[in-house]
């Protein structure tokens, strides 16, 4: 049964986290190869990410 737990704890939030993370490396190794953005880190993402889902809430008719 913990077995089981623990898996589906994994594929809820662990998982999907670090390939959140592993793409935010990967984009920031793109933007720092084609000098564009030097800066880039998770924290940015995280704000980029939220104000999607904002934007995304926002048009499906959600308000703050």
């Amino acid at each position: 049964m913990l077995d089981l737990l623990f898996k589906v704890w994994f594929f809820i939030a662990i998982l999907p986290f670090t390939i959140f993370l592993e793409g935010n490396k990967m984009f920031a190794k793109f933007l720092k190869r084609k000098d564009i953005y030097a800066y880039w880190d998770v924290w940015h993402a995280f704000l980029l990410l939220l104000s999607i889902i904002l934007l995304v809430l926002w048009l499906k008719g959600y308000s703050l």
